[in-house]
């Protein structure tokens, strides 16, 4: 006979989190005991078999459950039997549904991509928590973006039919994935724009996330063209601010153009000689690392040759920028970045796990890909983040932020 006290499974993340970790060399299971919970008569009255029959028709199954006592009626015998067996399938149901969770691989190349390989699990099990469901963690370092490297380590994904992949890849490890695997399973790119993989043919199964330069650059344009300033480009010699000074330069007319390079950065009356007489009446825009706009700054300042305004993208979008330039100096600055503010819940697991998604944009768009994953699949999700999908590509909300008490605050610019 089913048992009168009736164990019912509650399946909620703050009670019982499943995650699976998995490096080469590590592998981490925690799960904490599931609660239980019995079903009990507070009632101080007896209720009769009409009064069980009632319940029952009632579909009142617990109230049923909790007044019933031992009898030799058959009828009210093999309805809460009934009851037993169904509740008893609902619960292994359950458990099994607590089994499969969602499961997520991270595909990361970690001597390619550096200190991504732990902020981007960070990020991703910030999210996931956070989300308050159950889910599987497996990451896969295919060590460099090498050809053969990132097809082994992709197929053991495809024979774990994960339900999504997140590849943190640059451009040249995504063009050799893309030339050597089929990607089969929904895969999420946060570090590269669609507009850098325009070689390869549309796979409904590839997204992503990465940040629409050419967007936020005509943003400034627009600006600069507002108030009639002509624009000054310095232009990092690494590969995202070449990248960026080439859009500018493409799409607007830049009366002086200046590659800096670490020695020219710490050393900027030179390079300073060359546009000072320009500089006072334009707008100069910060296409450099945060370190080099750091040291590039204070150094116009100090030669009181100050333009109208500092112009930059995402890549200057971090308050270590501020602390290294006068806080005058900086009320000049504006930048243009696609984080949007961050949800309360997700901020408590940002500060534990330290996956900055306020100011580093990878961990950003690395959490956004779960968020829109999970909404895709299930409209009636709770979301954390308001961006949305556009075909294959994230679209973000782009808008400038300016320098308030050491902080950046988002500033309408007319």
């Amino acid at each position: 006979m089913f048992n009168k006290k009736i164990t019912i499974i509650l399946l909620f993340i703050a009670n019982s989190i499943f995650f699976n970790i998995v490096t080469a060399k590590e592998h981490i299971m925690s799960s904490l005991p599931t609660p239980e919970q019995e079903v009990i008569d507070i009632s101080t009255k007896k209720c009769s078999k009409s009064c069980l029959n009632k319940l029952f028709e009632e579909g009142k199954v617990f109230s049923f459950i909790s007044s019933f006592k031992e009898t030799n009626d058959k009828n009210l015998l093999d309805k809460y039997n009934d009851i037993g067996y169904t509740l008893d399938l609902t619960i292994k149901q359950n458990l099994t549904d607590l089994q499969k969770g969602l499961r997520v691989a991270l595909l990361i190349p970690q001597k390619n991509i550096g200190r991504y390989s732990s902020t981007s699990a960070d990020a991703i099990l910030s999210y996931l928590i956070a989300y308050n469901s159950d889910f599987e963690f497996k990451v896969f370092d295919s060590k460099t973006e090498d050809i053969n490297n990132l097809k082994n380590t992709y197929e053991q994904i495809q024979k774990g039919e994960y339900d999504l992949t997140i590849a943190i890849l640059t451009p040249n490890g995504l063009s050799n994935l893309l030339q050597n695997v089929n990607i089969s399973l929904p895969m999420f790119i946060p570090t590269i724009n669609q507009k850098q993989a325009t070689q390869f043919s549309p796979n409904k199964n590839i997204f992503f996330g990465g940040i629409d330069y050419e967007k936020q650059i005509d943003m400034i344009i627009s600006l600069a063209n507002t108030k009639k300033y002509p624009l000054i480009s310095l232009n990092d010699d690494g590969i995202v601010g070449k990248m960026i000074g080439s859009i500018l330069s493409n799409r607007a007319n830049v009366i002086k153009q200046e590659n800096i390079d670490t020695k020219k950065s710490t050393n900027f009356t030179q390079t300073l000689a060359k546009i000072k007489s320009n500089i006072r009446n334009s707008m100069v825009v910060l296409n450099t690392s945060i370190i080099k706009s750091g040291l590039i700054v204070p150094q116009i300042g100090n030669a009181n040759a100050m333009p109208n305004a500092f112009l930059s993208t995402q890549i200057n979008y971090n308050p270590s920028l501020l602390s290294l330039m006068p806080q005058e100096d900086s009320k000049k600055l504006f930048i243009v970045s696609a984080i949007s503010p961050i949800h309360p819940n997700l901020l408590v697991f940002n500060d534990i796990l330290s996956a900055d998604f306020q100011y580093d944009w990878v961990n950003y768009a690395t959490a956004l890909s779960l968020d829109i994953f999970i909404s895709k699949n299930n409209k009636k999700s709770v979301r954390f983040f308001s961006e949305s999908l556009q075909g294959n590509q994230i679209i973000y909300n782009d808008r400038f932020y300016g320098v308030k008490d050491s902080h950046f605050v988002p500033v309408k610019l007319k």
